[in-house]
């Protein structure tokens, strides 16, 4: 009987072994090739480049083989699109004539060998043309080991970029571009009992050209006094595009109805954004508790008076009846 139980268990184990990993291969079922991209790594991972019209830029670029074995890397170059608030690019094989296509104007190899545990330069050329409109062209130079997966079969799925690694190229061509972006959102909640107060928004970029927006939530008290400046972290923002930003202020109590300012500078010609919110900051079921805590002990302080006095009132009228007697018996 237990060389039985034994089997069960073992059996019992090696079913829901099989069962957890099935679970999480179809939850991830990329995450065999992802691991195979931690051993490899581009440098730079972005890389900022200006031009005029009709000059030719290069650069030098480097891929790192962290695996033991010598691996052959197939080079691709596509433009990238960016669909989510978040900024992921995501690449594109037909630019369909895209205003900020660059994938046309590169010129790179086509495979590179990098020794185990080496370093492989990669040299690209970028021939800008004359009829080239100014502002903002983007693209991505991606390095994938064996060549053995096509790119279109990758490009069938978001997680390109965990089986694939590369650099992100921003080029901007020189000529005059439109600046401009809005703030679509700024909020949080209208009421707190008490912080950290998290703030949110969305920017949408209306250049010509990727912004980054700076800049800080300046927060003023109910009295209108400055008591916190909160920085914001936005990132890029391509061109066309939203972007959400999350932001913290790391105060706990607070009492009134505070303002919130969102001052963001952004680009080359001196944007700015700003917005306004107010809130409350107000404990209120921690002054119930205390106005109640506050009620109870005054009614038993009234209470207690209450018995303090009848208790006197009652000592008096037995000492009255007291002498009285006293009185009578004295007069007889």
């Amino acid at each position: 009987m237990p060389a039985q139980n034994n089997l069960t268990s073992k059996l019992f184990l090696g079913f829901s072994s099989f069962i957890l990993l099935s679970v999480l291969f179809i939850a991830n079922p990329l995450v065999v090739s992802s691991v195979f991209a931690d051993n490899i790594s581009a440098v730079p991972p972005r890389l900022d480049l200006t031009a005029n019209p009709g000059q030719t830029v290069t650069a030098t670029l480097k891929v790192l083989n962290g695996g033991d074995n010598q691996q052959l890397f197939t080079i691709s170059v596509d433009d990238f699109i960016v669909t989510d608030n978040l900024g992921t690019p995501i690449p594109v094989a037909v630019s369909n004539n895209n205003r900020w296509s660059l994938k046309s104007w590169i010129t790179a190899p086509d495979m590179v060998p990098v020794d185990a545990h080496g370093t492989q330069i990669v040299n690209i050329s970028l021939k800008v043309p004359m009829t080239a409109l100014a502002g903002g062209h983007y693209a991505m130079i991606t390095y994938q080991p064996h060549g053995d997966i096509k790119p279109a079969d990758l490009k069938k799925t978001s997680s390109l970029v965990a089986q694939r690694v590369g650099t992100l190229i921003y080029l901007q061509v020189n000529g005059p571009i439109t600046q401009d972006a809005s703030v679509i959102k700024f909020t949080t909640d209208k009421f707190h009992e008490m912080g950290p107060i998290d703030f949110s928004g969305t920017i949408r970029n209306l250049s010509e050209i990727h912004v980054n927006p700076q800049g800080t939530i300046t927060i003023y008290s109910p009295l209108n006094a400055k008591v916190a400046e909160v920085p914001v972290e936005v990132g890029n923002i391509f061109p066309e595009i939203n972007k959400d930003f999350t932001s913290t202020w790391n105060q706990k109590w607070g009492y009134g109805k505070y303002r919130a300012e969102l001052n963001l500078a952004y680009g080359t010609a001196g944007g700015l954004l700003t917005a306004t919110i107010f809130f409350w900051l107000f404990p209120i079921r921690l002054v119930i508790y205390s106005l109640i805590a506050l009620v109870s002990i005054l009614f038993v302080i009234i209470v207690l008076n209450k018995r303090n006095k009848r208790h006197q009132q009652d000592l008096e009228k037995e000492v009255q009846e007291l002498k009285a007697e006293l009185q009578n018996v004295e007069s007889k």
